[in-house]
């Protein structure tokens, strides 16, 4: 029987005591584990707002250098056609003068010659007509 009460009054004064206390101790770790895993979720969700704003301001940028670059590109193009366009037609007139001024000089050239060569022509027909002048025809 004193082992009884002893037991009695070990449970009454020790162990309930002792259940008390962890089952408080294990209602604050529960209380501190929700507030830790509030915690947790809320840096994740603000961790992932972050993340997600930064990827669409890096693609905003990488868009507007993307577009800006095309356009001086294209700028740039519509620049370097229109000068070898002038070039190309100044270029034209150039060869077409020089070819123009060649061909008249070549010309000139064989008119010339052509004279020389009628010249030369009526002469030697004249002096020939007069060296044979005396043959009959026919």
């Amino acid at each position: 029987k004193e082992n009884i009460e002893d037991l009695s009054r070990f449970l009454k004064l020790e162990l309930i005591s002792d259940v008390k206390k962890n089952n408080g101790y294990i209602g604050e770790s529960l209380k501190l584990t929700k507030k830790t895993a509030n915690n947790i979720l809320n840096y994740a969700e603000n961790s992932m707002t972050e993340t997600s704003d930064k990827v669409q301001k890096t693609f905003e940028t990488l868009t507007q250098g993307l577009t800006q670059n095309f356009k001086e590109i294209q700028n740039k193009s519509t620049s370097n056609l229109n000068t070898l366009q002038k070039l190309i037609t100044d270029n034209e007139i150039t060869i077409t003068a020089a070819f123009t001024k060649n061909l008249n000089s070549i010309v000139e050239k064989i008119e010339a010659r052509m004279k020389q060569h009628e010249d030369f022509m009526t002469t030697s027909v004249a002096v020939c007509a007069e060296a044979f002048s005396h043959m009959s025809r026919g």
